[in-house]
């Protein structure tokens, strides 16, 4: 059976990555979506599509993966708020001229360890923008690396590409031209 720490919406992307010809699945439970998908799985002769994200070849290989317990390299929900509020104070600090004294914080190294904290969640947006505006301070010498997924990171390069082709596109050249009415 596959194991209950894996969401529905980690087992859809399961089935989306793989092409699995499991019908309708977003309407199912996920206790339907998990005894279809390993009914699927264990009926499955072919081998399964390449993916950059998981390196399983075989329908076994991902059924063993699915069976054992989800590794936790998520934050649970407390901890992601404690990450966001932590960041907004930072943002918050940036925002207001880089200064002490409007903030809680008492010397520049205990804001930049917090920075380093939340450069290890580089998948939150709000931890990226701190960090990010945290980097135009002239006072922190050494910049900050933020740690993002390679699923984010893939996310973020087709959002940047999906903004630059709805933007307007204007292009002027400089040449001789010549009309001619007959």
């Amino acid at each position: 059976m596959i194991d209950k720490t894996f969401t529905k919406k980690d087992l859809l992307e399961f089935i989306e990555l793989y092409d699995l010809d499991i019908e309708d699945p977003k309407s199912l439970s996920k206790k339907d979506l998990q005894i279809q998908m390993q009914e699927y799985l264990e009926n499955m002769q072919e081998d399964l599509p390449f993916s950059t994200e998981y390196d399983f070849t075989t329908a076994e290989d991902l059924l063993a993966y699915l069976q054992n317990e989800k590794p936790n390299l998520d934050l649970n929900y407390r901890e992601k708020g404690e990450m966001i509020t932590l960041a907004k104070k930072i943002i918050h600090y940036c925002r207001n001229g880089y200064s002490l004294g409007f903030t809680q914080f008492t010397e520049i190294d205990e804001i930049y360890q917090k920075g380093i904290l939340l450069a290890n969640h580089g998948d939150i947006p709000t931890c990226r923008r701190a960090v990010t505006e945290l980097n135009n301070d002239p006072k922190i010498r050494n910049k900050i690396e933020i740690k993002i997924s390679p699923k984010v990171q893939k996310e973020l390069q087709q959002k940047k590409i999906d903004k630059n082709n709805l933007g307007y596109n204007f292009k002027r050249e400089r040449k001789y031209v010549c009309l001619s009415f007959d």
